[in-house]
């Protein structure tokens, strides 16, 4: 009859005198320490979900025809990024279209940036009769939502997709006024501004000393670095920073 190797009997050792482990314990083992990691990584994850509440990103898209069909894409691109790498899961993105007159088109909580698109598809095909960009009407039309943001606590960003152009300043003035007034209000950005006719300068004249820090300003050019200044102002609020 053969004889049985020595690792073959339950109870056998290795060379140092010490036992073996069988196959089934060491799997079982391993299957356990699968599941601890995975329970304490979703712990990980549910904690993160507990401190980035879901915020309020509010839309003003300039449909004047000074913004041209290559600027609306880019500006909107722009804001899919800022929706993908910045807004924790559950946020919301209302928006609204602006030139003399403004309207509310969409409140969504997308799962996937493609649930923004038919809004934008259906902002930028918009091409008004009138003449004229009052950003100030949209900001205005924001600030009842802005005001039950704040009683629920909830962080809201304020983005303006514009080139800057504004024919009633001092509307916009009252308006960013009372929306100074919100902490819950971390950032007013406005997105896609001229930068060879002085627009982006006045911007930052006119509103710097209302807003300081809060107020982000990008162009064409810069719009990866106005979102790192976007992402970092939200991170601080987050970590109880601002």
């Amino acid at each position: 009859m053969a004889k049985r190797r020595a690792d073959d009997t339950p109870n056998s050792t290795s060379g140092s005198g010490r036992p073996r482990r069988s196959p089934e314990l060491m799997a079982a083992i391993t299957a356990m320490s699968l599941v601890l990691l995975a329970v304490a990584g979703s712990a990980y994850l549910l904690s993160r979900a507990g401190h980035s509440r879901p915020d309020d990103l509010l839309v003003g898209a300039d449909d004047t025809l000074s913004v041209h069909k290559s600027k609306r894409e880019s500006v909107f691109g722009l804001l899919d990024q800022t929706v993908d790498e910045a807004l924790p899961h559950g946020s919301h993105v209302v928006f609204w279209s602006f030139d003399v007159n403004a309207h509310q088109f969409a409140d969504t909580v997308p799962t996937r940036i493609n649930d923004l698109w038919p809004t934008e598809d259906s902002i930028m095909a918009l091409h008004p009769t009138t003449f004229g960009t009052h950003p100030g009407i949209a900001l205005k039309n924001m600030i009842p939502r802005l005001n039950e943001d704040r009683k629920r606590n909830r962080p809201a960003i304020v983005m303006l997709l514009t080139d800057g152009e504004d024919q009633a300043p001092q509307e916009t003035k009252r308006a960013l006024t009372t929306i100074a007034t919100n902490p819950d209000v971390k950032a007013v950005w406005f997105c896609g501004v001229s930068d060879s006719n002085g627009f982006r300068s006045l911007i930052d004249r006119r509103w710097r000393p209302l807003l300081g820090r809060r107020l982000i300003i990008s162009s064409r050019d810069d719009g990866a670095e106005a979102l790192s200044d976007l992402t970092a102002l939200l991170n601080a609020n987050r970590s109880g920073g601002a």
